[in-house]
């Protein structure tokens, strides 16, 4: 872990980018002064943080890349499961944060943030009627919200709890996208106006409207303890929304 952290500090301090290599093998033995398997071990650790990526073959060797809410998603939901916290509580957390995030786009969105969470609903509308369409664009909007706030922990908390709720299976039928839709451009026209109380209120009256859906409609799943194997950031989701 020690070994771990000097490598970070050196890709920070080094100023390196995603993609530039890290020290060779040779060079980073000698100057961590470690046994190769120590090295190895602790660069595999750093693979699964998303910090770099091992490439095998001649120039290969640990690349950098730079983590990002995925595993930010991965580590929550992995101390959730061991806390058995139910997904009842990633909503309850997610309706107190998101509504600050609302706030903090009102305050902080730039021309160029607005306009493309403005691109973004306009897929939604366009892809309304296929879920797996729909499903990329919608995200993407949430993603240009808390990147909208320029506040790089909110940035990486909010789409890592969508994530973790994501992970139960819920998906929306097509009225229920439509109506999202209805909701997320008046959060999107309250950010423009940088309103950031209606921005906030709209926020709220989403996040209480899905908590409350959900409740009623899936106990079940709203009091099952989040489990980190079912949080999988590639699957295709099939639980409709209408109970």
């Amino acid at each position: 872990m020690r070994l771990a952290q000097e490598i970070v500090a050196t890709i920070y301090e080094s100023k390196m980018q995603p993609g530039d290599r890290y020290l060779s093998e040779a060079d980073a033995l000698a100057h961590h002064r470690v046994a190769r398997g120590t090295y190895r071990e602790a660069l595999r650790f750093l693979e699964i943080q998303g910090v770099v990526n091992i490439r095998a073959g001649p120039g290969g060797g640990p690349e950098i890349r730079r983590p990002g809410w995925p595993q930010l998603a991965s580590t929550i939901a992995l101390l959730l499961q061991f806390a058995d916290a139910p997904m009842r509580e990633v909503l309850e957390a997610r309706t107190a944060i998101e509504p600050g995030v609302a706030r903090m786009a009102a305050m902080y969105a730039t021309t160029e943030d607005i306009e493309a969470m403005a691109e973004d609903l306009d897929e939604i509308e366009a892809q309304i009627g296929n879920f797996k369409k729909f499903s990329p664009a919608y995200l993407q909007f949430w993603n240009h919200l808390a990147e909208s706030t320029h506040n790089a922990f909110l940035m990486f908390v909010s789409p890592a709890l969508r994530a973790i709720v994501n992970s139960a299976g819920f998906v929306p039928n097509e009225p229920y996208r439509v109506e999202t839709l209805g909701r997320l451009r008046g959060i999107h026209a309250a950010v423009e106006k940088h309103d950031v109380e209606a921005a906030a209120a709209a926020m709220i009256e989403l996040e209480h409207e899905f908590f409350n859906r959900l409740s009623t409609g899936y106990p079940r799943q709203m009091e099952r303890v989040v489990a980190w194997s079912d949080l999988d950031l590639d699957a295709d989701l099939d639980i409709d929304l209408d109970p």
